[in-house]
């Protein structure tokens, strides 16, 4: 999975985020912030699950993960002070369920991939809720390691992860992915 935050594409989305009352200064400021958020956590969490993967297979990465990936999470957003998810339009863990507005996030991204099927062209948001700033970003499925446990079923997803998979999660439904895939988004949010 990857993304990018050169300066040219951060005054892209400067100039194309969601309308809110932040001024420029703030919503450039959020959007460093929040590409400096998803980055560190996506590094930290592709960094145990590639242990996971080396110390185990796509199996042991898929125990990894639903025992471990909430509180690695958990504890970013402590280090960052700041509410760190990952969702999507298709979970695996049922408490990754989107809230409405990332629900709206989510579909607004799968619409625009759907018409341009480009990552570049899926830009990160920042949203005003109140007293906080959301800071919205695509993750897509870049790799072929990512398929082993988001792949086609008899095809790219491994068989050992599946049948892991189908043991600890019931109504999964986060596989059937290829290259290039919209996966779902980071959500982070902190106080304005």
């Amino acid at each position: 999975m990857k993304w990018s935050s050169s300066p040219v594409v951060l005054g892209i989305l400067i100039l194309t985020s969601c309308s809110s009352s932040l001024s420029v200064p703030e919503e450039e400021s959020a959007l460093v912030k929040g590409a400096s958020i998803t980055d560190a956590s996506f590094q930290a969490l592709s960094g145990k699950l590639q242990q996971a993967m080396e110390r185990g297979g796509p199996a042991y990465a898929v125990e990894f993960c639903s025992l471990n990936a909430l509180s690695i999470l958990d504890s970013l957003s402590s280090a960052h002070g700041a509410t760190i998810r990952r969702t999507s339009d298709r979970i695996r863990n049922p408490q990754d369920l989107p809230y409405d507005e990332e629900a709206r996030i989510l579909r607004t991204m799968l619409a625009e991939w759907k018409q341009v099927n480009n990552e570049t062209a899926i830009r990160p948001r920042i949203e005003l809720h109140g007293d906080s700033i959301a800071y919205y970003r695509p993750i897509f499925i870049n790799t072929p390691a990512c398929l082993k446990c988001h792949g086609i079923p008899g095809s790219t997803l491994d068989s050992a992860a599946q049948a892991e998979i189908t043991a600890r999660y019931e109504q999964d439904q986060a596989t059937g992915y290829a290259i290039n895939d919209l996966r779902g988004v980071w959500s982070v949010r902190w106080k304005r």
